[in-house]
């Protein structure tokens, strides 16, 4: 398994919103407690989102993507 780039952290720090990231930090780290199929779920709409849009990701985004995750079959 690869490790996070050094810059992780920072890289994710650009794409949040800045009101929003102590509770978007919360529910990511809920995901991390998801099953493979479902935190894979997860991290793909996050990438997703991140891909289309430039604006800030907010809480309730990540929110309705770990809603999403968990309900995710394989």
């Amino acid at each position: 398994m690869s490790e996070l780039p050094d810059d992780f952290a920072d890289s994710l720090s650009r794409v949040l919103d800045p009101r929003h990231r102590e509770a978007a930090a919360e529910i990511i780290e809920a995901a991390t407690m998801l099953d493979d199929v479902g935190l894979r779920h997860f991290l793909r709409l996050f990438a997703a989102r991140v891909r289309a849009s430039d604006s800030p990701i907010r809480a309730d985004e990540l929110r309705r993507y770990l809603q999403q995750a968990a309900r995710a079959r394989p």
